[in-house]
């Protein structure tokens, strides 16, 4: 595996990791929580990653079997509500799972690929390109999904992710901004040693 196809990778299992420990932090009945944007619950936005994630594995098998990656009547927005519908009392755990499941075939996948691949199509665009659209999945929910879950708000991990990621529309990224002066602010308001003690 090339370093850049591993750095995707890696990219994957980090972004899934810190979503998973967002939602595991929420009080009890979060997972019913709506998301501004999508409308969806925490629960319908789980099943979605992990929906789309099987998706991903499925498209590189067909890709590396010479198949056609995507049939002409694919349809996202229509897959998006289906997936919705279908998990709408979905236990969380069991999503969880599934996701945890999508990742392991998106990483079995990702093994699969000859070096020399990467730099062929996949579909209508490149195989590179394509993985590194697929790689912002989870931060294109990161900013809706922290403002559902305020218990970690404040929380290094999240913020960590959230605030040294690179969004490229205007509108994150002043939600981003915004989230930057407003954790600053909180911590100047902050005692000396309940700072170091988040350390």
């Amino acid at each position: 595996m090339t370093p850049e196809l591993r750095a995707i990778l890696d990219r994957f299992m980090y972004e899934q990791a810190t979503v998973t420990h967002i939602v595991t932090s929420m009080a009890p009945g979060g997972a019913d929580r709506v998301l501004d944007g999508s409308g969806w619950t925490v629960r319908q936005l789980v099943a979605h990653l992990a929906r789309a994630q099987e998706g991903y594995a499925a498209a590189i098998s067909r890709w590396l079997a010479g198949e056609q990656v995507e049939g002409s009547d694919f349809d996202p927005d229509r897959t998006n509500a289906e997936t919705a519908k279908a998990n709408a009392e979905t236990p969380l755990p069991e999503l969880l799972v599934r996701l945890r499941m999508s990742l392991r075939a998106l990483f079995e996948a990702f093994h699969g690929i000859a070096d020399e691949r990467l730099d062929g199509p996949f579909g209508a665009y490149g195989a590179l390109e394509t993985f590194h659209a697929w790689e912002r999945h989870y931060l294109d929910h990161g900013l809706d999904l922290l403002d559902a879950v305020p218990e970690v708000r404040y929380d290094p991990l999240v913020l960590n992710w959230i605030l040294y990621a690179e969004f490229a529309d205007e509108r994150s990224k002043a939600r981003q901004q915004h989230l930057m002066d407003d954790v600053r602010a909180h911590h100047a308001g902050m005692p000396d040693e309940e700072i170091e003690g988040e350390g």
